[in-house]
């Protein structure tokens, strides 16, 4: 009778073990399953965050180019209505609109030189008197009268030559007009075909006198844009 008991016990206690093996399997093959959906989660949640780091870049680009275009269509918008404001005048009198309108052509474009002075203007034509003279050999401008003006410049640098860009229009006796951007030195992955084309722009009103010299100035290792868009100008408002 003693025997049968310790059998019996025997095979209930087998049966244990035997099930404790199988439920530690089991949650072995579990923890597994878990491991490898987990780190499948983290992988497609890395991809996921990398692939809205990219799309923000893209968006932000394109923000910064509705920005330029608007500043441009602002100082063309501006020019233009100085010409209709004078169209009609054929002698230059007193009461003149005073404005001078600069651009930098394939044809003018100048490596910029140790001081860092930006040279190569070409003067365009506007029905209106002049408001500085240009001296193409050290690139400055000098004004003809004495007034308040509204300056602006523009220059296009080529971002792979440089990891910030920047441009100064400096005034004598007064404060400058400064534009500093900071690029990577290399293109982002597949971004567009105008990646290195990087503007710069300072605009403001200035009050200037007669005979005061202005110039743009950029790093002396900087490299203009070939096929970017550089301009200089001002026109007097009093």
């Amino acid at each position: 009778m003693q025997r049968l008991v310790l059998r019996r016990r025997g095979r209930a206690l087998r049966l244990a073990c035997s099930l404790v093996a199988v439920a530690a399997l089991a949650l072995a093959v579990c923890s597994a399953l878990l491991t490898a959906w987990t780190w499948r989660q983290s992988r497609e949640l890395s991809r996921s965050v990398q692939s809205l780091q990219e799309r923000l870049e893209q968006v932000n680009m394109q923000r910064k180019a509705i920005v330029q275009l608007f500043l441009e269509k602002r100082v063309l918008f501006e020019s233009q209505r100085v010409r209709r404001e004078v169209a009609g005048k054929k002698k230059e009198g007193k009461g003149k609109k005073v404005a001078s309108h600069f651009e930098i052509t394939k044809d003018s474009l100048q490596k910029v030189g140790i001081e860092g002075v930006i040279k190569g203007w070409t003067e365009q034509q506007l029905n209106m008197a002049q408001a500085v003279d240009y001296n193409a050999d050290n690139g400055t401008f000098k004004v003809k009268r004495k007034g308040v003006y509204f300056l602006y410049c523009q220059v296009h640098f080529n971002e792979n030559q440089s990891q910030y860009v920047k441009l100064e229009v400096s005034v004598p006796k007064g404060p400058s007009l400064q534009c500093m951007e900071g690029y990577g030195t290399t293109p982002a992955a597949g971004s567009h075909q105008f990646h290195f084309l990087k503007p710069c722009q300072v605009s403001g009103l200035l009050h200037l006198d007669e005979g005061a010299e202005l110039k743009a100035v950029t790093g002396s290792s900087f490299t203009l844009q070939v096929s970017g868009k550089h301009y200089f100008g001002l026109f007097k408002v009093n």
